[in-house]
């Protein structure tokens, strides 16, 4: 498999990488993409003027549909997401189908961009499992770093992100925030060495799933992503950690105000190798979590990765990098995000969409084949199976073949359960529930070189599961 260079595929001369200064509009190869003309006035609050003429067709066959619920329904179903925030605003009727919509349309979807040298000559796709008609809670999306900077020809992306494809080139993440997330800002990327991506059997993404020899034997740009839609009485929210005041500026206020109204469901924190990790008090701001909330378990799921970007403003700034030659790195340390719900919601009665989050934590001494997937299954076996699921798998590289290992038995145990997630320098977690402790007599037998020592919520050579549920429960 060709080595693709982590730039453009297409002819770069106009770059000119000597110059530090964002050069100017109508010289720049590559162009942050702008919302649809009638999407951004919505977004804005602005009034749109449009020539355009009339379909002519019979006023009451018109009314008559537009005015049956169930027909509105039904056509609005298909509709992405963007879309149904202007529809809503047309009727009551139209109203109604969509807040109804909002409550039924609840499945995940994975993404994924395929820029292996096959794909880039014939088009590049942007592939999803499904639509994405609800809006979104949060985006997770990974990249590698050769997936960074690359950009391509308006033409050549499928869709084509401008309608009538422009001249431009246009950055691949930005392609991700405009299809996905945009106008909402909901996407957490995470930029790793490597990437996990299992996606389900008969899923249309299934194909371009990233296996461990797959990703070893050859570094080509790889995106993909997850996406979770917005579930009734489920908060999402991402802290993002600048400097360490910030720690007590942004983390700890933000921490326990939300605390005061809220129970935690689970924390996904990625640190960034700027937050160089000197000794496990480096991480001990996370127990603030445990002191807020000492008698409610939540899960807990992290690594260390070599970047991460949640503001959009950062995806500008990777893209004036690209037009200038030089090469984007964030300015975050450390980006948490956490998944809450009401208290007012826990022990009342009626009809509510569960949710709830379990994290597992496969240590380094887990190493023999048959002790991985005996954890995993007594990890299946103690919490409830959702109609709808998500899981992120964070692990060590040096985990080695036991990587695709766990990634089967997970499967096996969780068949509809998407999987997406990176390998970091360190891991982080929690086992929610509680893992059961059996001793083992000792071996004398040596499976690996003997692991670092696992101190609190820090790990190394492990590999982290965090299982997000939600929906009802088929299996308990």
């Amino acid at each position: 498999m060709a080595e693709q260079q982590p730039h453009s595929a297409v002819d770069e001369e106009n770059v000119n990488s000597s110059d530090s200064e964002t050069p100017p509009e109508n010289s720049r190869r590559c162009v942050q993409l702008q919302l649809p003309d009638h999407t951004a006035a919505y977004y804005d609050r602005t009034e749109l003027t449009r020539a355009t003429e009339p379909i002519t067709c019979d006023s009451n066959l018109v009314e008559n549909v537009c005015s049956n619920y169930i027909i509105v329904k039904n056509i609005l179903s298909h509709l992405p997401w963007q879309e149904k925030l202007l529809c809503k605003h047309v009727c009551s009727t139209w109203n109604s189908a969509i807040h109804a919509l909002k409550k039924e349309q609840l499945n995940p979807a994975d993404f994924v961009i395929d820029l292996q040298l096959s794909a880039i000559k014939n088009g590049i796709k942007f592939i999803k499992s499904s639509n994405f008609p609800t809006e979104p809670l949060v985006v997770f999306t990974f990249l590698n770093t050769a997936a960074m900077e690359f950009t391509s020809k308006c033409m050549s992306l499928l869709p084509h992100p401008c309608n009538p494809p422009c001249e431009k080139e246009h950055s691949m993440l930005d392609w991700v925030q405009q299809e996905v997330c945009a106008p909402k800002n909901c996407m957490l990327i995470v930029r790793a060495s490597h990437l996990s991506y299992l996606p389900l059997l008969k899923s249309p993404t299934f194909g371009k799933s990233i296996t461990y020899d797959l990703m070893f034997r050859g570094l080509y740009p790889t995106i993909s992503g997850l996406y979770i839609p917005t579930i009734p009485d489920v908060k999402y929210q991402v802290i993002n950690i600048k400097s360490n005041s910030d720690l007590e500026k942004a983390f700890y206020y933000e921490v326990r105000e939300e605390s005061k109204d809220n129970i935690f469901k689970g924390v996904i924190v990625y640190v960034t190798e700027k937050y160089l990790l000197h000794s496990v008090e480096d991480f001990h701001y996370l127990n603030y979590f445990r002191e807020v909330q000492p008698d409610i378990p939540y899960a807990l799921g992290g690594c260390i990765v070599e970047d991460s970007i949640y503001d959009k403003n950062d995806i500008k700034l990777n893209i004036d990098c690209v037009n200038t030659g030089d090469y984007f790195v964030s300015e975050n340390l450390i980006s948490i995000g956490i998944f809450s719900v009401p208290k007012s919601i826990i022990n009342t009665e009626g009809e509510k969409c569960s949710f709830d989050m379990y994290s597992l934590v496969i240590e380094s001494t887990d190493w023999h084949k048959t002790k991985i997937q005996k954890v995993i299954n007594e990890f299946a076996n103690r919490v409830p199976q959702f109609e709808h699921s998500v899981v992120l798998k964070l692990s060590c590289v040096g985990r080695d073949k036991r990587h695709e290992m766990e990634q089967s038995y997970f499967r096996a145990a969780f068949p509809n359960t998407p999987l997406i997630g990176c390998y970091g320098n360190g891991e982080i977690g929690i086992n929610h529930p509680a893992r059961l402790v059996v001793e083992e007599p000792p071996s004398r037998k040596r499976q690996r070189r003997d692991p670092a020592p696992q101190l609190g919520i820090v790990y190394s050579y492990s590999t982290v599961f965090v299982y997000i549920g939600w929906g009802k429960i088929t299996s308990s």
